[in-house]
């Protein structure tokens, strides 16, 4: 799978030379903090509906390759127009960016539904989807460097030369496998055109609909440091499985399985169970009454309420960190460095996720939070910092802030997730997790940016954080609270009939 290491290499590395200096370049060009917000709110927004509604229409017309190429052409063409059109106005550049993550979306979800069925075990997914983390990690530093001598221009430079390059892997991905994979699916469904255009397989329905159903943490993850992609790669390479617990209790739940997205591990899942049909003794459940029952789960909802805060610190870093780097002297070089901790530190807790899991899922949560106050509260005091390269040490607990949080959270909705909706709740969990918490951060972040400082950004992120924490322990506390009384109130409602009926018996 040479082609694959080498579209994953490229690709992301043209993305890390772009899209992580972007709102450095709006700012630049005298673009508040607000319309700045106001952009990083609907990318995830849009990337979320768009990568659904592209990869259903390749499943629809089995014309994968057709759409990956229109996709992936048509993105780089909208991203390097970005230089022109930031020019003339916010109005422009809205809808520019609308665009762009429309047609962007698709793009590594096909791609990964494609590797995942030339694969022939898990693990080779990981092995191939590294080398992305690998580019991203490496590219990013360069592409700091390089803009901090020769100016912004040199990222767009960047971006372009690597796309171009990563054009000649993509025309040559093997659709074959994912065709004669889709064929059987449909056989055993008995819903299949079996017609092709170009060896593309039709209907990525077991791993491109998860992630189309997820297009937000895909895209999320593109742009966001190469997250939620580089995340799943890494959690296919680890151990297969591992016992989780939540909270005191534990359950046994594949932490290399638990993800989804365009490169989410509950594809990996589905790339390994999808060729078999569920078990007979698996319980099934109608599809909206298993919606209406997890959402009527108090520790779903408490879940998702977690997924949405920290989403909202996500936001906060990642439209305005580097603004406040810029504000406080730091070159585009420290920027890119920062970017190289921060995926150094989130593939070492992704290797050893399943240790630091084996504490509970719940616990890992609390950590997170934790994670988050600290990062949140570094960032505000390096106002007083004598240099503004003391934020490297911060850098480092993004392995907690997001690889935890994500490994965690995929893990728990594994748990959480009534039988036959595995899928659907982690779409749910990374929908509210980089669409909606991440565009909240952005757009809530922007009007405090532009009302009162960047310095002021993380002090609100901080306060949002450490009350979100508060919150959600508490409600965790009293559903505990509220099992135990009613299981004791159970037991001796039991009891009290056993007895009542020997009383009954013993009446002369």
């Amino acid at each position: 799978m040479r082609v694959a290491k080498a579209w994953y290499l490229l690709y992301f590395s043209a993305l890390s030379c772009l899209f992580p200096f972007l709102n450095l370049f709006f700012r630049r060009l005298g673009y508040s903090a607000k319309q700045i917000g106001i952009i990083g709110c609907l990318r995830p927004l849009v990337s979320f509906p768009a990568g659904s509604l592209w990869s259903g229409a390749a499943d629809k017309s089995r014309r994968h390759r057709a759409v990956l190429l229109l996709t992936f052409a048509t993105s780089l063409l909208l991203r390097l127009s970005i230089s022109g059109v930031a020019h003339r106005g916010f109005g422009p550049l809205l809808a520019l960016v609308v665009a762009m993550e429309a047609f962007a979306a698709p793009v590594t979800i096909i791609v990964d539904a494609v590797v995942m069925a030339a694969c022939t075990q898990q693990a080779d997914y990981g092995k191939q989807r590294l080398w992305g983390a690998i580019g991203w990690g490496i590219c990013s530093a360069l592409a700091g460097t390089a803009i901090s001598h020769t100016g912004i221009w040199a990222a767009f430079a960047g971006h372009a030369v690597l796309a171009v390059v990563a054009a000649v892997p993509t025309a040559r991905l093997p659709f074959g496998p994912l065709h004669a994979k889709l064929d059987r699916q449909s056989g055993r469904h008995g819903c299949g055109d079996s017609g092709s255009d170009d060896g593309s397989g039709s209907g990525s329905a077991a791993a491109g609909a998860a992630a189309g159903e997820a297009a937000a943490g895909s895209k999320g993850a593109v742009e966001r440091f190469d997250s939620a992609t580089e995340a799943q790669a890494l959690l296919s390479h680890s151990k297969p499985t591992a016992k989780i617990g939540a909270g005191t209790n534990s359950s046994s739940s594949g932490s290399s399985g638990s993800g989804s997205g365009s490169s989410g591990s509950s594809q990996l899942e589905q790339h390994g169970a999808a060729e078999q049909p569920p078990p007979a003794d698996q319980p099934r459940v109608h599809y909206w009454a298993g919606v209406a029952q997890l959402l009527s789960n108090p520790e779903a909802a408490i879940f998702f309420v977690q997924a949405l805060t920290m989403g909202f610190g996500v936001g906060n870093i990642e439209s305005y960190l580097f603004l406040f780097l810029d504000q406080l002297g730091g070159s585009e070089t420290l920027m890119g460095l920062s970017l190289s901790v921060t995926c150094a530190a989130e593939s070492l807790v992704f290797y050893f996720l399943p240790a630091i899991m084996a504490i509970g899922i719940k616990r890992c949560m609390h950590l997170v939070f934790l994670a988050f106050l600290v990062r949140m509260g570094w960032y505000a005091c390096l106002a007083y910092a004598p240099t503004p390269w003391l934020v490297l040490p911060a850098e480092v607990l993004h392995g907690f802030t997001f690889a935890l949080a994500w490994g965690g959270g995929c893990a728990y909705c594994a748990q959480l997730a009534p039988p036959g909706l595995e899928s659907t709740s982690q779409g749910l969990f990374q929908g509210v997790y980089f669409g909606a918490g991440v565009g909240l951060g952005s757009i809530v972040g922007g009007l405090v940016y532009h009302r009162h400082g960047a310095q002021a950004v993380y002090i609100v992120a901080c306060g949002v954080l450490a009350c979100g924490w508060l919150l959600t322990s508490l409600a965790q506390l009293a559903v505990a609270l509220s099992g135990r009384w009613r299981h004791s109130t159970d037991k001796y409602l039991q009891v009290a009939a056993l007895e009542l009926a020997d009383v009954e018996r013993n009446q002369p």
